[in-house]
């Protein structure tokens, strides 16, 4: 029940929306004004829309709501991504209030965003604002999407053939790798082993060698290493990620080798490798992203590649090859940890069309030759 009382000889109304959060306004002249107005938000309270956050601020609803939600739960990079987006909308929008941002507004601000970025990065942060806006609305602080019918631009991201190096390529750079490779260039046999499996360079650093089965010809990746910010083991970007992946007599042969030279330096060094790492160096120190991309275009410079891409790449590469040879995409998607087989087709586009289109100029042939 609402509280009507005088102050300064003018009407005040108080509603209380639980038994700790109300909300007053004063200032009306008639008892009845002050009454009729406290009825409206007791009509509010009662259909669901009525908030004890009806004044937050976009910024500061959007920050509560991803570290609510978000921040915490996610892979670092995805969650540095959600602070990025926290920033913008503080330095763009300061302290205005959530239920006054207009379409208007908003769409200013992604267009702004867009100058700068690539489409699919644009359309990423609309994803993450229309889903706490959503969260608002539910919560009854707002009554109005104003993401809804948001349009997307932005810069063309770069063609993704730029991200792999071909097949013979591929081959060059893998036996530069077994040749020159050894606990003493660890970023070679990380390069190695990374062009063999597909894994990210965060999967890479964290194997550790209670995930190596050279009996079943196997690693497990269970984990990943923070190779950034040093601050140890973490998880895998999602839960698929978490898979065990066949390894070939290359890496079987690499792995042995390893283990036996990595055992007799540290055992003349007094090193007790406590946390089993198997890519660690001489100094027991894990290679930084920046060592192992300086080594790759070290070697692909040196094979005068067409493209020069980064560890990565080796992610694609990886993949690519497997598609050029026929190599089913469900396994394909399995391999590199997709969260599910479109994810694979939404980033591999390019090659399965090239693929399918030899698929059926060989159908054509069989039709052909009946």
């Amino acid at each position: 029940m609402a509280q009507i009382y005088r102050r300064n000889n003018l009407w005040t109304y108080r509603v209380w929306l639980d038994h700790k959060h109300s909300k007053s306004k004063g200032g009306f002249k008639r008892r009845k004004d002050a009454q009729d107005a406290a009825l409206e938000l007791e009509l509010k309270k009662k259909d669901g829309t009525l908030s004890e956050q009806s004044d937050i601020s976009f910024a500061e609803y959007f920050k509560t709501w991803a570290e609510t939600y978000k921040i915490g739960r996610l892979h670092s990079s995805t969650e540095s991504k959600y602070r990025m987006a926290i920033r913008l909308v503080e330095d763009t929008f300061n302290d205005k209030k959530l239920k006054n941002i207009k379409t208007y507004d908003y769409q200013k601000m992604l267009d702004l965003y867009a100058k700068s970025h690539a489409r699919t990065s644009t359309s990423l942060l609309n994803s993450y604002y229309r889903n706490a806006v959503r969260y608002a609305m539910n919560d009854g602080i707002i009554s109005r999407d104003f993401t809804f019918g948001a349009l997307i631009s932005g810069n063309e991201s770069k063609d993704s053939s730029l991200k792999f190096i071909e097949y013979d390529e591929a081959e060059k750079l893998k036996e530069v790798c077994i040749e020159t490779g050894s606990f003493l260039t660890i970023t070679r046999l990380e390069i190695l082993f990374g062009l063999l499996t597909g894994c990210r360079y965060g999967e890479v650093t964290g194997l550790t060698w209670d995930c190596v089965d050279l009996v079943n010809r196997n690693v497990t990746i269970d984990k990943a290493y923070d190779y950034i910010k040093r601050t140890g083991f973490k998880k895998t970007k999602t839960t698929s990620s978490i898979r065990t992946i066949s390894i070939n007599d290359t890496l079987i042969t690499m792995f042995k080798d390893l283990k036996e030279q990595q055992s007799k330096l540290f055992a003349t060094q007094g090193f007790n490798n406590k946390l089993n790492f198997v890519f660690i160096t001489k100094y027991h120190e894990i290679p930084s992203d920046n060592a192992v991309n300086k080594t790759l275009r070290k070697i692909l410079t040196e094979l005068d590649t067409k493209n020069k891409i980064t560890f990565h790449g080796l992610r694609h590469t990886h993949a690519s090859m497997l598609i050029s040879q026929d190599v089913s995409i469900n396994y394909i998607s399995e391999r590199l940890g997709h969260a599910n087989i479109s994810v694979t087709y939404n980033i591999y586009t390019h090659l399965l069309k090239t693929s399918r289109e030899q698929e059926n100029n060989k159908a054509m042939d069989v039709l052909n030759n009946l």
